[in-house]
C-alpha cells in the first residue's frame, strides 16, 4: 500500500469519527431527558433569584420601617395634657403638654410659697370627642413638621387651602363657658386617644367641645349651635 493511500485512509477515518461525535451531540441536544433536565435547572435558578429578591425587599422594608419609627420618635415628644383647675379664677388659661419623665430642682423639693398656681392633669369632660371618653386623661404630643416654617390652626375648616399641608384635623376644644378659670381654643384630633390607667374623673383641667353662636358673628355662613371643626396646617 502506497503512503498516499495510507494517508487518505487515515483522513477519512478522522473525518468519520468527527462526524459521529457531531451526530451524538445533536442527538444529546434533542434528547427529551436532556431538555427536561436543563429546564429544571433554569427553573431552580429562577426560584433562587426570586427568593433573593424577596429577601432583599423584606430587608429593605424592615430598614424603612425602622427608619420611620426612629424619625417618628425624634419628631414627636409624647406626653400628658395638663393645666390649671377649671374653677380657679386666677389660674393660667393655656393647656400644656407635660413629659412622662419630669425633672425636679433639688432646692425646690421643700419649698411651699404662699403665692402660687397649681398644675393638674387634663380630662375629657364628656363623650363628645369619642365614645367612652368622659373622665379619661388626655395624652398629647409635641410634633415637628418637616420642611415647614409656619403652623396654623384654622377653626371652622376641615382641610387646608392651596399649598398648605394638613397635619391633622378634628374638633375645636376649650374649657367650659361656666368655669371661673379662663381657657384657650385648641384643635382636638378627630381620633383622640386616652392614657392608660387614667379613667378616674378628678375634674381639673377639662376639654369640652365648642358651639358656634349667631349674633355678632353672621349666620350664614356659620350655623347657630353647631359644633365647630378645626384643622392644623403647615407650610
Amino acid at each position: 500500500m502506497s503512503p498516499f493511500t495510507l494517508i487518505l485512509i487515515c483522513c477519512l477515518f478522522i473525518f468519520t469519527v468527527q462526524c459521529n461525535d457531531q451526530n451524538k451531540k445533536r442527538l444529546l441536544l434533542n434528547d427529551p431527558d436532556v431538555v427536561a433536565n436543563r429546564f429544571n435547572q433554569l427553573e431552580l435558578e429562577i426560584q433562587n433569584m426570586k427568593s433573593e429578591i424577596l429577601s432583599m425587599k423584606t430587608e429593605s422594608q424592615q430598614k424603612t420601617t425602622r427608619i420611620y419609627q426612629l424619625e417618628t420618635k425624634l419628631q414627636s415628644l409624647s406626653g400628658i395634657a395638663g393645666g390649671a383647675w377649671y374653677d380657679y379664677s386666677g389660674s393660667a388659661v393655656n393647656f400644656l403638654c407635660l413629659p412622662h419623665n419630669p425633672d425636679v430642682i433639688n432646692g425646690d423639693l421643700r419649698k411651699n410659697p404662699t403665692y402660687k398656681d397649681f398644675l393638674y392633669g387634663a380630662e375629657y369632660q364628656d363623650n363628645y370627642f369619642a365614645q367612652n371618653m368622659d373622665g379619661n386623661d388626655v395624652p398629647c404630643a409635641v410634633c415637628r413638621a418637616k420642611h415647614s416654617s409656619s403652623i396654623l390652626m384654622i377653626p371652622g375648616k376641615t382641610s387646608c387651602a392651596g399649598s398648605w399641608k394638613m397635619e391633622y384635623n378634628g374638633r375645636l376644644a376649650s374649657g367650659d363657658f361656666r368655669s371661673n378659670a379662663g381657657s384657650q381654643y385648641v384643635c382636638m384630633d378627630m381620633y383622640p386617644e386616652v392614657l392608660e390607667k387614667g379613667s378616674t374623673d378628678y375634674n381639673r383641667k377639662l376639654f369640652v367641645g365648642v358651639q358656634a353662636k349667631c349674633g355678632s358673628r353672621s349666620c350664614p355662613p356659620y350655623q347657630d349651635n353647631v359644633m365647630v371643626p378645626c384643622v392644623v396646617c403647615s407650610g
